[in-house]
């Protein structure tokens, strides 16, 4: 697992490499509709989770205890949001630049962040972007303490 980061002017995770975050982090396997027990979650709250008919996901819980399933590719630069982690106010937050995500619908409502992406027309160029291409959202559900996929 790669150590967070908090500095606001830094990547969100430390890669040891100039590249994004592109692979997947050891995903946990669903079983058939049942992606993750919500103790299978760590701080983040976000975990990629391999299933047969979506690919890889980024699976997870908000703070107020909404379960959620997306698309785990950030639209700026293609990093494992599963890798990611949950905010306090319960957007998904990208590994790479800190690009944040709502996850009921998916969109972007924060742009990159870092000392280029300070630049605001840049930033809102990709703000827009992942406003109208955001993340694929799936339904699921929270049953006796793990996150279902709902046909």
């Amino acid at each position: 697992m790669v150590r967070l980061r908090n500095d606001p002017h830094e990547r969100g995770v430390d890669t040891g490499s100039v590249l994004p975050p592109i692979t997947h982090d050891n995903p946990a396997v669903a079983q058939g509709d049942l992606l993750i027990r919500v103790d299978q979650l760590d701080e983040r709250g976000v975990r990629e989770v391999r299933t047969e008919r979506h690919g890889v996901l980024a699976v997870g819980v908000t703070p107020g205890g909404e379960p959620f399933a997306v698309g785990n590719v950030c639209r700026h630069q293609y990093a494992r949001m599963g890798r990611g982690s949950v905010t306090a106010s319960g957007c998904l937050e990208c590994p790479w630049h800190r690009a944040r995500y709502d996850v009921t619908n998916g969109r972007m409502v924060e742009g990159p962040k870092g000392r280029i992406f300070g630049f605001r027309p840049y930033s809102a160029m990709f703000r827009l972007f992942g406003s109208r291409f955001g993340l694929r959202t799936f339904p699921v559900r929270l049953q006796d303490g793990a996150i279902h996929l709902v046909n």
